[in-house]
């Protein structure tokens, strides 16, 4: 603000005849001791077009309350500079001059805002106009309604997103330390539902026709569901799908109640193996002399055209690790005859192998028309496990790559 350095005629709100006998509405303030040497540029209008100057009336200099300093104060939201008037009257206030008497409190006290000290009086108000066309050097910046609106609306979000963290992370660690416990502990004996047969089968009731050695398995608890244990194989090695069917089989978990059933996508050769997936996959287990032979039997793949049909050799027996001997079945998906010649004669992918199982049981619980790949698993699972497979309620899918807990499958279960 250069308004200082100007000599600025007296407006006319200063020259009311109410504020007779005040000294600071008239006081000439361009004298060589008001702190700027005189007014140094001369009257206001001729300096501004001699010095090629911009008159920004409409555009005041914004002030926050830190930039209002001694000399300096807020009357209705202006700020005025009076340290050119102070410094004239050598900060001395005259007798009896109210309006003095206003303004050297304002400075004196360091009153930032001094606009109540100027509505005593209608003399006063009067010569809060005065000072403000004279004296005003801005104005007080304040924020605009839509800054307002602005900052409140980020206000508010920060609130509600804040709230929403917060709730989360609460939610989370009560989940952790007072629900999750709960939901996977052990359910008490006197809400163990007993096993749900499908009274509808035409095959309720009736014992394995095949002389099934469930009897060597032993019995499991009331609480454990029958569950399979499915593996997709590709390419993997002996020493991954054994890592991974030793996780499996170890797992705290009645032999009984569970069924290791390990699919093989083809007959496929992997990198660094001297015997393709499926031989590897069948020496894992302890093969049922009843069953040593299978014959490929047909079923519908997951693909298009030609490749629909597909024919696969189901294995079952016994997966052994240290003194664990867990029910096994082997699907071989070895293909049709004319595909005997391809890369990969049987391949349709990993998604195919879950479908096998997820068919299967499909037909199973609704009693829908099967392939003869169906009957040959419904056969063989009824002969290994003593019971149908519409008693089986849990599926736990991993990949040949993966190893488990040996906690996962109750708590899965549980």
């Amino acid at each position: 603000d250069l308004t200082p350095y100007f000599n600025v005629p007296v407006p006319p709100s200063c020259q009311s005849s109410k504020l007779a006998g005040l000294r600071a509405p008239t006081q000439n303030v361009c004298g060589d001791n008001n702190g700027n040497g005189g007014c140094p540029l001369g009257d206001k209008d001729t300096a501004i077009q001699k010095n090629h100057l911009v008159s920004m009336d409409g555009r005041p200099v914004g002030y926050d309350w830190s930039d209002v300093q001694s000399g300096f104060f807020v009357l209705n939201g202006y700020v005025l500079n009076l340290s050119p008037y102070l410094i004239t009257v050598g900060k001395k206030q005259k007798p009896g001059d109210i309006l003095d008497e206003a303004i050297f409190g304002a400075a004196n006290a360091g009153l930032v805002d001094a606009t109540l000290l100027f509505q005593r009086t209608s003399q006063m108000k009067a010569a809060a106009q005065c000072l403000i066309d004279r004296y005003a050097a801005g104005v007080l910046a304040k924020d605009t309604p839509g800054c307002f609106a602005v900052n409140l609306f980020n206000y508010v979000a920060l609130v509600v997103i804040g709230g929403i963290v917060l709730t989360r992370f609460f939610m989370a660690v009560i989940f952790q330390y007072v629900l999750s416990w709960q939901l996977v502990r052990r359910p008490p004996r006197s809400k163990v539902r007993p096993l749900s047969y499908n009274a509808a089968a035409p095959w309720t009731g009736k014992k394995p026709q095949t002389g099934g050695a469930v009897a060597n398995l032993g019995k499991g608890d009331e609480d454990e569901l029958f569950t399979i244990m499915l593996v997709t194989c590709y390419s993997e090695g002996d020493e991954s799908i054994r890592g991974t069917c030793d996780s499996l089989c170890m797992t705290n978990f009645s032999d009984s109640r569970k069924l290791l059933f390990i699919v093989a996508d083809g007959i496929i050769k992997g990198s660094g193996n001297d015997r393709t997936t499926p031989d590897i996959c069948v020496d894992l287990i302890e093969q049922e002399e009843a069953f040593t032979d299978p014959q490929p039997c047909s079923y519908l793949a997951v693909a298009a055209g030609s490749k629909q049909h597909n024919m696969a050799k189901v294995y079952c027996g016994y997966y052994r690790v240290g003194e664990r001997r867990t029910p096994a079945m082997v699907v071989v998906k070895c293909g049709t005859p004319d595909e005997q010649d391809a890369a990969k004669p049987g391949n349709r992918g990993k998604r195919d192998s879950q479908m096998i199982l997820m068919n299967f049981f499909s037909r199973v619980l609704f009693n829908d028309r099967m392939a003869p790949l169906d009957y040959d698993l419904f056969r063989k699972v009824h002969h290994l496990m003593g019971v149908t497979p519409d008693i089986f309620e849990i599926v736990l899918m991993v990949d040949a790559d993966t190893k488990v807990h040996d906690e996962s499958l109750r708590l899965l279960v549980n």
